[in-house]
């Protein structure tokens, strides 16, 4: 064993995971330890930078399979050209999906930041906040405008 090398459970403090997460992506072909001659598993640096970015993705939802794809594109592939090719295709895909993501998170914002304006305007009713409680509640009339505040208002 290496002085830059860490067993599993180390890996895991390291990374602030599991073990057991550490072992599905060694299951799922995502990344292949050191095996002593008793099966100890190693992982040396470039090991714990790769399961950082596969943390990295996964949780910012990538699938098992999507990162999958990204370390089998290069050594599926015949020549270094291809797998350039492949590869500058596959992050673009992947960053128009990012895009499009921040996207629906920054209108998902805006509407959360709309909507606490809106309710805000509650602070200091006494009364029941409902339909029936408050009939002419500043809250209702926005409803078809902000669609969050559907989730806080009751259906009656």
């Amino acid at each position: 064993m290496n002085k830059h090398d860490y067993k599993i459970g180390e890996v895991a403090s390291l990374l602030a995971t599991s073990i057991r997460t550490i072992r599905f992506y060694e299951e799922g072909g995502l990344i292949q330890p050191i095996r002593t001659g008793k099966g100890t598993r190693l992982y040396n640096n470039k090991h714990v930078t790769r399961l950082k970015v596969i943390l990295s993705l996964t949780q910012s939802g990538f699938s098992i399979d999507s990162i999958r794809k990204i370390v089998q594109l290069r050594t599926n592939s015949k020549t270094g050209d291809e797998s350039s090719r492949q590869v500058i295709h596959h992050f673009n895909e992947i960053q128009e999906l990012i895009n499009n993501q921040i996207l629906k998170l920054n209108t998902i914002s805006q509407e959360i930041s709309m909507a606490s304006d809106i309710v805000s305007k509650c602070k200091g009713c006494t009364n029941h906040p409902s339909s029936k409680g408050c009939p002419n509640c500043y809250v209702k009339s926005e409803l078809g405008h902000i669609e969050l505040l559907n989730l806080v208002w009751d259906t009656e």
